[in-house]
């Protein structure tokens, strides 16, 4: 059994923080969801002592919005929404990228130079951008209402931020596959007869399976900062809640994601300072795991690697020392 080291550590409270932030969440959306308002505080002797917005202390730890709602259940409400989302969307985006870059691995012609330049440009335009131009028709109100249903737009969203965010991660895994057919045993597989099928079930998939779960956690950071992105560019997720009457509120989002209650709340940085910094802080902890969660697989990676390659020496060196003799091998008779 393989001992824990500081790397499982790490992995394990990362993971831990995720599942159960998105859980308490669920949890929390799916029995009431009523979150707790404080916007007046008074004292025993019923005198006005306060009002919203709170900033944190010991009666409200994380503070409270100009509203009096408690960031605290606020975030938390907005946690399944938008971890949720992210999860959803890096898992499209992470089959198409696997599907095209697997079969780019294994495919050989003048096309895939021209399919590899497009999508290589993809790591220098901000992706943000292209999905800001992209969803703005989709997500952004229109005067006369919007023509499809919350959950459509939840639908269209999300494949459009796979398919912006998969063209890079198609290119890594079509390198990672074209080095792993390049090899020595693929190559002598090929000679021998194995088919493409073949090559892929025995030999691309068992060593690429450990990249692939270093490569959907960040593509889940991926997926956050576009939301994050497009949340400061006023296009929440599902669509943006826009008035054009006059003395109209801002515009609101449908669901209280964290891109988007970062993106109201940031204009109070100066003088809330918690308003912002409360839903930002869940926000960096999140990428932080999520970044744990890679980095750490990255070095179990390179571990078993590095142990692969002392076995190997270590047998080497054995077989020096003790080279094969004749008395190592004996003859077998079979009677035909």
């Amino acid at each position: 059994m393989r001992k824990w080291n500081r790397h499982h550590v790490t992995i394990s409270i990362c993971l831990l923080f995720i599942v159960v932030l998105v859980g308490w969440s669920m949890i929390f959306n799916l029995s009431d969801g009523k979150i707790p308002n404080t916007y007046i505080l008074y004292d025993d002797e019923a005198n006005i002592i306060g009002d919203a917005p709170f900033p944190p202390s010991a009666d409200f730890p994380f503070g409270t919005d100009r509203e009096g709602d408690h960031l605290f259940y606020k975030v938390l409400e907005g946690a399944q929404y938008t971890i949720g989302a992210a999860i959803g969307i890096s898992l499209l985006s992470f089959l198409l990228s696997f599907v095209i870059g697997v079969l780019g691995g294994f495919t050989k012609s003048r096309a895939k130079k021209w399919t590899q330049s497009i999508f290589t440009s993809f790591y220098f335009i901000p992706q943000s951008i292209i999905a800001y131009n992209m969803l703005y028709p989709l997500l952004w109100e229109p005067r006369q209402g919007f023509e499809t249903s919350f959950t459509e737009r939840v639908i269209w969203q999300s494949i459009a931020l796979a398919v912006i965010m998969a063209p890079t991660t198609a290119i890594l895994l079509s390198n990672e596959t074209r080095q792993i057919l390049d090899k020595e045993f693929v190559t002598c597989a090929r000679v021998l007869g194995g088919s493409k099928s073949f090559q892929l079930k025995k030999h691309v998939l068992p060593h690429l399976k450990p990249r692939l779960f270093i490569i959907f956690p960040k593509i889940m950071i991926q997926a956050l900062l576009i939301i994050a992105h497009l949340g400061f560019f006023e296009l929440y997720f599902g669509g943006t809640d826009v008035c054009y009457g006059p003395m109209c509120p801002p515009p609101q989002p449908f669901v209280q994601e964290w891109a988007s209650i970062m993106s109201m709340s940031f204009v109070e940085l100066t003088n809330a300072w918690w308003i912002f910094m409360i839903p930002m802080f869940f926000f960096a902890l999140t990428i932080l795991s999520l970044t744990g969660i890679a980095r750490g697989l990255e070095k179990l990676l390179e571990e078993d690697e590095v142990k692969g390659v002392r076995d190997i020496d270590e047998k080497a060196e054995r077989r020096e020392k003790n080279p094969l003799v004749e008395s190592d091998f004996r003859l077998i008779d079979r009677e035909l």
